[in-house]
Order: C-alpha cells, then structure tokens, then sequence
C-alpha cells in the first residue's frame, strides 16, 4: 500500500509527506511479488518510480536503492517476460552508472553486487541446480522434429550461425523463411529458449545470506587481484573497472559519450572483434600484426586501469587475475593486453570467473584421479567437415602424458563420452566442433557415429549430466571457450553447460588454433596434472611453455580457463 501511494504521487507529480524514506524496497518486493503471479504489466508499474528517480539519487537513499535492486533482482523469472526484463536490465545498469558518479561516497562492493544482481535468477544458476537437469518431454519432442530435419546433407556446411557474436543474445531477430534449412535453424533457436526457461524454472531462489559482493576482499587470498568490469548500457560506450584485493578497491571509468542509442551492441565490442580478427592474422615476421600489437598496447574504451597500479601490484608480489567479463570482454584475450610495457601474460596467471559463487568452498564429491582422453577424426565428416586425422595423433600424445591409452575412431561415441564424464575427475577431448551462435545450447562436438545416434554431442547433452566430482574437462576444438551472452549477461554454451552440471573448471580456446601449438600445450598441461600440479597452475606453465616455443599470439593466446566451482575458499 504504501508503494503504491508513492507510486501514484509520483504519477500525478505530487510531494508525499510523512511517509519517510522513499520505499525503494516495498517498490521491488511489490514488483516480484506481481511477478510471480504472472501480472507483468503490474510488476512494471512497480518499477517506474525507480526508472524515473534513479538519475536523482545520492548518499544514504541511493545506497538503499541499490540494496533494493541487489535483494531483489535476482529472484525475477522473466523467462517468459521479456519486457520486464527489459525493464529490470535499464535499472541494473542505471544504478551501476549512478553508483560511478557517487564512488567516493558509497561502498564499492555493491557494484560487485550489482554485477550479481544485473545476472538475473539465471546468476550462479550451476550452483542451485540439484542433480542433472531432465529435459521435459515437450522439448524431446522438439528435438526429435529438429533430427527428421536436420540430416546431414541438410546441414553440410551450414553452421546455422548469425554475424552477430559480440552482440547480446536476445537481441537477435529471427529471419524469416520457409525452406528446410531456415525452418531448422529457427526450430533450434526455439529449443534454446525453451531450455533456457527450463533452468531458470529449476533453479532455486538466489539466497545471498553470506553478502559475498560485501566481503569478497576477505575471500582473496594475497596474490590474487578480482577484475570486473561493467557495460552500462545508461551511457553510450561508457565502461567500469573495479578491481578488487584483499588490501582494499580502485575503480577505473572510461566515460562513454552521452546517452545510449543501441542497447543491442555496445561500442567495447567493436575494439574486441578487432582485436580478435587482428590476433589471429598471420603475423608474417612477428609474434603478432603491427596493427594487432598497437590494439593490444592501447585498448582504448576498454579500461585496464593504470599501469602505476599494475606496478604496485607486482611490487606486493601479487601475480594472480579472476577476470569476471561483461557482455564482449568475454570474448578479449586479455593475457595478450598490455598495461604500461609489460604485457599482462608476462606476470600474471588469469583465469575467468562465472560469479562470485566461486570464491566459496563446495561440497562436491571427489573422484578417484583418473584421466580420459577422446577424440573422432571423422565424426564431422557427414555434416561437411573435413577427417582430421591429427585430432587423434593429438589424442595420443596427451594420453602418453598422462600415461593411458586414448579413446579414439569407432569407440570415441557420444555413449563413451558420456560414460567418461561419470568416472573419470579429468577429461580432455580432441574433436570438430561447431558454435551455434543463435542456440547457444546447440553448440555441439561431433563424436564418431554408431547405431544409436549421430554422434553429435550437444551442450545441453552435458546439462543432463552429473559432472560434481570433474576437476577439469579441456576441449581441443575450435572455439570451445565460446558462447552467447544475453542482456542479463548471462552466458550460454559448451563451457557453461559444463560448469553448470558440476564441472569445477573448462579450458578451451578462442578461436581455431593450429594442430601443433595445441597438441603441446594440452600435452604439457596434463602431464604437470598427471604428477600433482594442480589445474589452474598447471594451465599457467603450460601456457609460458608454449609461448616459449611457438610465439606467435594467435597459437598460445586462445587458451583460456574458466573456473566455476571451487573446493575450497581463496583465501
């Protein structure tokens, strides 16, 4: 009632009197309350006077603002909302901007708290899953309809992908068309919609009760700096850095260029895309392009912070980066950037982040110490891919280092692979893979066929797996670190389908990486597994080790290591 009273002066430009503080939080409990009844016009309305004030706010009322946001957000469904989605994504995104403009007043946790919020009742959704995610039968059925269409011939040569890349998922448009080839490709958009409505519907409320985003300065051990930036979309180009120690936070802003005009595709993405495509050019007589080394060395609109800062860091013998990207920079190779004149692979191991959820231990299972390794040469070969008999001679030479003999031709099936991920705690596999870019959960790897299925293994296949236990899987496949973000930030594909049926850590590459850089790098990561080292440290020698030997960035920059789960806290 009381929300609502504010909410209807505030309509009709009255001043309320006698009433306190502005009910920031009625307004947002009275929004997910409308929510969760299905009345999304409602919940909208609710949300107005936030919209309306936000740019307004300072001190003490918009810190309790953005304790509203942080509480509440999290918790809406909007799956089958996208309005209201909308709507909540501008408010995050608002606040993050306000939250810039009042850093020196308020505490900079919450925009770690924000960057939480922003993600939606998808955030951290791996962790409030309980056991394998069971795909109803209504979308079964949809498969099945997307096989009568998709065989082979259909889909020689097609990747069904989009231009879009570096451009929030949910803002695609679906074309038009009614031949097979089109029918197909908007039947497995639909089916990655529908499992992205599965999981939201199967994950539990996000219940913060540890305040992660208040503490995780407590959470870090003394070498390790967070990194976690933000795109909000309030500001055309605008750009936030927060980095986080254990001694304390800075903030570094790239100020953008006034109101934005095109929430689908923020400006950074421009810089990454040229980044990428100038990495992976031949580089003729250098480690990398004239015109890739001068993007690295100046990044422009995407914030680094101040090469003081770096120093100082080093000086205080910190030598460890969990990057946590925003929209794009999932897709930077930011071990390949430069701050002042030391490239960032120089002194640091980075590893990525899926949330803040990976600072705290997990109860999960552990497994016997065992690693698999699989590959199929020719399991792309009937939807239009060319035998790669190297994947398997890759294959062997990791198993020799590990000291197992490889899964490969007839027997590297998707039944097999399955079978692996439920024994074994490491599994590397060496196949074709194919990026989805409009389904994100239709990403697939393509295994040897058999009398059951085709041997595509989709990232949705691994949903329904339970993978608590796996320390690592690595994938030697082209652009196996890849996904789709949407507009919450929220990351679909190969890697966050692993992560989320209980993969504690994927390792996987950018963009297509030549066979004989590959096979030394995963050889010598898994071989320093195979003795003790651990994952992550393991990934760094072996990255310093293939740089050492094949300098070239677009060979060893494509590697990158995402961490989901941990067992235990940083710190």
């Amino acid at each position: 009632m009381v929300a609502d009273l504010y909410y209807q002066s505030a309509k009709e430009g009255e001043t309320v009197s006698g009433l306190g503080p502005f009910p920031w939080d009625r307004y947002a409990y009275a929004a997910h309350t409308y929510a969760s009844l299905g009345f999304e016009e409602l919940a909208r309305a609710s949300l107005v006077p936030f919209a309306q004030h936000m740019g307004n706010l300072r001190g003490d009322e918009l810190k309790a603002a953005l304790f509203a946001i942080i509480l509440n957000v999290p918790n809406f469904d909007t799956s089958r909302a996208p309005e209201l989605g909308g709507v909540l994504r501008d408010l995050v995104h608002s606040a993050v901007w306000q939250l810039t403009l009042e850093s020196e007043r308020l505490p900079m946790g919450l925009m770690l708290g924000l960057h939480q919020a922003g993600k939606g009742p998808e955030l951290g959704a791996w962790g409030r899953i309980y056991g394998p995610l069971a795909l109803p039968t209504y979308i079964q059925h949809f498969l099945g309809k997307l096989r009568d269409l998709e065989k082979p011939a259909a889909v020689h040569g097609v990747s069904g992908a989009s231009p879009h890349l570096l451009n929030a998922l949910d803002s695609d448009h679906r074309p038009g068309g009614h031949d097979t080839r089109q029918i197909a490709r908007n039947l497995r958009w639909h089916i990655s919609s529908l499992i992205d409505h599965e999981l939201s519907r199967r994950s539990a409320p996000l219940i913060d009760d540890q305040h992660l985003w208040a503490k995780t300065h407590e959470l870090l051990d003394d070498r390790t700096v967070l990194l976690t930036w933000f795109l909000p979309a309030a500001v055309s180009g605008a750009a936030v850095l927060l980095a986080v120690t254990r001694q304390g936070r800075s903030l570094a802003v790239h100020l953008g260029d006034g109101a934005d005009e095109n929430n689908d595709r923020h400006p950074v993405a421009d810089r990454v895309e040229a980044i990428r495509t100038e990495v992976q050019r031949d580089p003729l007589f250098g480690d990398v392009t004239p015109e890739g080394s001068q993007l690295l060395r100046q990044p422009g609109d995407i914030p680094l912070g101040a090469g003081e800062l770096w120093d100082k860091w080093r000086a205080q013998g910190m030598d460890r980066i969990l990057a946590w990207p925003h929209g794009a920079l999932h897709y930077l190779p930011l071990p390949l950037c430069r701050t002042g004149d030391r490239m960032i692979a120089d002194d640091w191991t980075v590893t990525t982040i899926v949330g803040l959820e990976v600072l705290t231990p997990t109860a999960d299972p552990v497994r016997p110490r065992r690693t698999a390794v699989l590959a199929s040469a020719d399991g792309g070969v009937p939807y239009g891919l060319y035998a790669e008999p190297a994947l398997e001679e890759h294959a062997r030479q990791v198993a020799d280092a590990v000291g197992t003999d490889a899964v490969t031709g007839p027997a590297a099936t998707r039944d097999r692979l399955l079978a692996e991920l439920t024994m074994a705690d490491v599994v590397h596999i060496a196949v074709h893979g194919r990026l989805d870019q409009d389904a994100p959960w239709m990403h697939c790897l393509y295994l040897t066929p058999d009398r059951d299925d085709d041997g595509r293994v989709f990232a949705y296949d691994f949903l329904e797996a339970d993978l608590r236990g796996v320390r690592l899987v690595t994938l030697a496949a082209c652009e196996s670190a890849l996904g789709r973000f949407d507009r919450a930030d929220n990351v679909r594909g190969i890697p966050s389908a692993l992560i989320t049926a209980g993969a504690q850590a994927v390792v996987g590459c950018l963009w297509p990486v030549r066979p004989e850089p590959a096979t030394y790098f995963y050889h010598h990561m898994h071989h320093r597994i195979a003795h003790g080292t651990d994952p992550e440290p393991a990934f760094r020698e072996a990255q310093l080790a293939t740089r050492a030997r094949h300098p070239h960035y677009r060979d060893w920059g494509a590697f990158t290591y995402v961490h989901g789960r941990s067992k235990g806290a940083m710190a």
